[in-house]
């Protein structure tokens, strides 16, 4: 196994200035009366430029969206931010964000469309909307390939630490229609007993169809662990900080599969790292018979894709 650095994603900054009723203002110090006729010139002609430029009817230019800056009154308008600042590309994505609505999710509906973290209990947070958009682009790709490569076989995804059920459901209507890839099965796990109730409230709401057509299932489990009752899975999705790359759980990935997880100790320096499948000589849960074959590194390639801040992982033992 080894970790391979992402290009940076591009993010552009906003240029501002600083003026005064329009006006750029220099100050110039001088010593002598002189310079006095100097000075006055000088202000004038900024003064007059300066006039031109605000009196041009030429469009503002738009603001620049960015992570932490798609903020949105209604449910469609901050989709529609995460999408302008090509933090979420894919139609598919787009579809099933538009389909689960944020405000069922977090504790204070007045912030739920707010891109950032919101706090839903129990020392756990629901991760900023821009965070999830980066995890369904990331997922997608190997979704889309087990779909043409296996056209007959569900797909299959893990969420880890599914906390307010929001991201499972968001998955469950990924694989829900079967038109654009595979039909599958989405499998949310938290340690938190309470959290999975709270999971099956949420998800109850709005998004309950998801549980009558057995595409979500949601249960008590330790995210170290995984589920390998489930496995091998297509893609997973760890929501919590691993002080290190959780080796049982990788084992759960399909060959060609995809593990988004954020890796780091809780307070430290943490990175989203994305797993990828690419071999199969050690065990592949859910397809060999003979777990003996333990971990083997060279299964995997890792990349670091971006800094971040997550709560820890919780472990059982």
């Amino acid at each position: 196994m080894y970790i391979q650095q992402q290009q940076p994603r591009r993010i552009h900054q906003m240029k501002s200035s600083i003026s005064l009723s329009g006006h750029h203002i220099i100050i110039i110090k001088h010593q002598a009366s002189k310079s006095t006729s100097f000075v006055l010139l000088l202000l004038v002609l900024i003064s007059s430029l300066s006039s031109a430029y605000v009196h041009n009817n030429s469009p503002e230019p738009k603001p620049l969206m960015r992570a932490w800056m798609c903020h949105g009154h209604t449910h469609r308008e901050m989709i529609n931010k995460l999408a302008s600042a090509g933090i979420v590309k894919s139609p598919i994505n787009i579809d099933a964000l538009l389909k689960v609505d944020r405000k069922n999710y977090v504790l204070n509906p007045d912030y739920a469309y707010d891109d950032s973290p919101q706090p839903i209990g129990y020392g756990q947070t629901i991760s900023a909307p821009h965070m999830h958009s980066h995890v369904l682009e990331d997922i997608l790709p190997p979704l889309l390939k087990a779909s043409k490569d296996y056209p007959d076989k569900p797909l299959s995804i893990l969420d880890v630490g599914c906390g307010s059920g929001y991201l499972t459901a968001v998955f469950g209507r990924m694989v829900q229609s079967g038109k654009q890839m595979n039909k599958g099965k989405v499998y949310g796990i938290d340690v938190v007993p309470q959290l999975v109730e709270l999971s099956k409230k949420n998800i109850g709401k709005q998004d309950q169809d998801l549980f009558d057509s057995n595409t979500i299932q949601v249960m008590v489990k330790d995210g170290w662990r995984g589920y390998p009752e489930g496995a091998p899975y297509n893609a997973i999705h760890v929501g919590a900080a691993a002080e290190t790359f959780p080796k049982e759980l990788m084992n759960q990935i399909a060959l060609g599969g995809v593990m988004v997880i954020p890796v780091g100790e809780d307070g430290g320096v943490q990175y989203l790292y994305k797993v990828e499948r690419v071999g199969n000589e050690g065990d592949v849960v859910g397809v060999d018979v003979d777990a003996s074959k333990g971990f083997h590194e060279d299964d995997f390639k890792v990349y670091r894709v971006l800094g971040v801040r997550y709560v820890p992982l919780v472990r059982t033992d």
